[in-house]
C-alpha cells in the first residue's frame, strides 16, 4: 500500500464541508505558532507547546483511526526515506498542534474571542468526551477534563478565525463551471476510418458502443469529462451534444474522434466538484493571510516528550471520536 494511497482514505473519512484538519494535514509545510518564546535561526522561536496529555489526544485519536483501517502493520510502512509511518503521523500532529496555536495568535491579534456561550458550549463538549473514554483510553492519553477543554477550545478558535478570514471570499460556483458529463468515444490515427465510422452509425443505425469496442484505437471508451481547458476542442464538442447525441469528427492532436454523450449531466460528480471547486477557493483565500502572517510568526514547540511517543503502548485504547464530535457539536 503507497503513502498517497493513504493519504487519499484519510480525506475520505471526513467530510464534505471545509475542513480545518484537512486543510491543515494538506499544508505540512505551514505549520507553526504562539507570539512569545526564544528566536532561533532563519526567524523560528522554539515555545511552550502543549502538554503531554493535552497532545496525547490528538495522537491517540489519529493513531486509532488509521489503525482501525490498516491495522498496526501501517507503522513500518516507509513514507519518507527511513522514516517509518508512525513517526511522520506523530511529525504530522505535532505540525497541527503548532498551526492551531498560530491561528489562535492571529485571533488575538485581531480581536477574535470565543463567547461565553461558546465556552459553555465547548466545556459540555469536553464532558461529553471524557464521558465516553475507556479505562484503557484514560491511561494511555493521560488527560482531564481541563486538558481536553484547552484543546477543544483552541481547535474551535482556530476554526472561528479559519472562518472569517474566508468570509469574503467569493465561492459560488455554477453548475456550468462544475457539471460532469460522461461520453464514449472512438479513437483512430486515420480520416478515412472515422469518416467511414461515422456513416456506419449515423446513418446505418450501427450501434455506437459495439462500433467503439471493436473499431477504436484507445482502448479507454468510456470517458468522464469536466470543464478544464477552454482551447480544447474535444472537450467543447463534448459538452455541446445533448444527452445521446453523437458528434461529427473531431481533430485534435493528430487523432480523429467520434464522440458520444451518454449523461449530459451527473449530478452527484457535478455536486462532489462544485464541493470541491468551493474549498479550493476557500483554502486559498485563508493561505494568502496564513502565509504572510506565519512568514513574520514562524515557531516550533520544543517538548521532548514528542520524540518518546511509542504507538505499541495503549493497545486497548480505541477512541478516535475527537474530531466526529466536535463536528456533532458545531457542524456548521
Amino acid at each position: 500500500m503507497t503513502f498517497n494511497k493513504i493519504k487519499k482514505e484519510k480525506v475520505k473519512k471526513r467530510g464534505a464541508k471545509l475542513d480545518l484538519l484537512l486543510l491543515i494535514l494538506s499544508l505540512i509545510s505551514l505549520f507553526a505558532v504562539s507570539c512569545r518564546g526564544i528566536e532561533l535561526e532563519n526567524k523560528t522561536m522554539e515555545v511552550e507547546g502543549y502538554t503531554e496529555p493535552q497532545a496525547m489526544i490528538i495522537v491517540a485519536n489519529e493513531r486509532n483511526r488509521y489503525q482501525n483501517v490498516y491495522t498496526d502493520a501501517i507503522w513500518n510502512i516507509e513514507v519518507d526515506g527511513d522514516v517509518t509511518f508512525d513517526k511522520y503521523l506523530i511529525s504530522s500532529v505535532k505540525s497541527f498542534m503548532e498551526q492551531i496555536k498560530l491561528i489562535n495568535m492571529m485571533a488575538e491579534e485581531r480581536g477574535v474571542t470565543v463567547t461565553s456561550k461558546e465556552r459553555d458550549k465547548i466545556r459540555q463538549l469536553s464532558e461529553r468526551y471524557m464521558e465516553g473514554l475507556t479505562e484503557a483510553d484514560r491511561a494511555y492519553i493521560g488527560a482531564d477534563t481541563d486538558d481536553v477543554n484547552k484543546v477543544y477550545t483552541d481547535y474551535f478558535l482556530a476554526n472561528k478565525m479559519a472562518e472569517l478570514l474566508t468570509s469574503s471570499a467569493d465561492s459560488e460556483i455554477s453548475d456550468s463551471e462544475a457539471k460532469i458529463i460522461h461520453v464514449q468515444q472512438i479513437v483512430t490515427a486515420s480520416e478515412k476510418k472515422a469518416m467511414a465510422l461515422l456513416k456506419m452509425i449515423k446513418i446505418d443505425g450501427d450501434d455506437f458502443e459495439t462500433m467503439a469496442r471493436r473499431y477504436s484505437e484507445d482502448e479507454t471508451i468510456d470517458r468522464e469529462l469536466m470543464r478544464d481547458r477552454e482551447d480544447d476542442i474535444y472537450e467543447k464538442t463534448a459538452f455541446s451534444l445533448d444527452e445521446g447525441e453523437i458528434s461529427n469528427i473531431v481533430e485534435m492532436d493528430g487523432k480523429y474522434y467520434i464522440i458520444k454523450c451518454t449523461d449530459g449531466y451527473d449530478e452527484q460528480a457535478t455536486l462532489e466538484r462544485k464541493d470541491k471547486l468551493r474549498k479550493a477557493i476557500l483554502n486559498k483565500a485563508f493561505q494568502e493571510t496564513y502565509s504572510s502572517f506565519k512568514a513574520e510568526n514562524n515557531i516550533r514547540f520544543g517538548e521532548r516528550f514528542w520524540n518518546k511517543i511509542d504507538f505499541s503502548e495503549g493497545k486497548d485504547s480505541h477512541v478516535m471520536n475527537f474530531f466526529d464530535l466536535y463536528d456533532e457539536e458545531f457542524p456548521d
